[in-house]
């Protein structure tokens, strides 16, 4: 799905502090269930991309739909349902 450009990965834990790569196009994180350390660590990144004023950030959830707060809804998706969605997401830079 990346044409021009590469893909990194970086495993944070959490919970713990989630820094924001200023030069990143896209975070992504995944929580496999209700994971609250996930959760709490996307709320971070959330307040912390508001306050750069950027648009990096997509949560994606296993299985049913994560809210998130701090977060729009075109920023959380669930897998598989939403795959479509996301490839378009990604595809677009929204």
């Amino acid at each position: 799905m990346i044409e021009h450009g590469s893909t990194s990965f970086q495993e944070c834990h959490v919970p713990g502090p989630t820094p924001l790569p200023r030069d990143v196009d896209r975070i992504v994180f995944f929580s496999d269930g209700d994971d609250p350390d996930v959760t709490a660590a996307a709320r971070q990144a959330a307040r912390a991309e508001r306050k750069d004023r950027s648009e990096k950030l997509v949560f994606v959830s296993a299985g049913t739909p994560a809210t998130v707060a701090g977060l729009s809804a075109n920023e959380m998706y669930a897998w598989p349902a939403d795959e479509d969605r996301l490839k378009m997401a990604f595809m677009t830079g929204a």
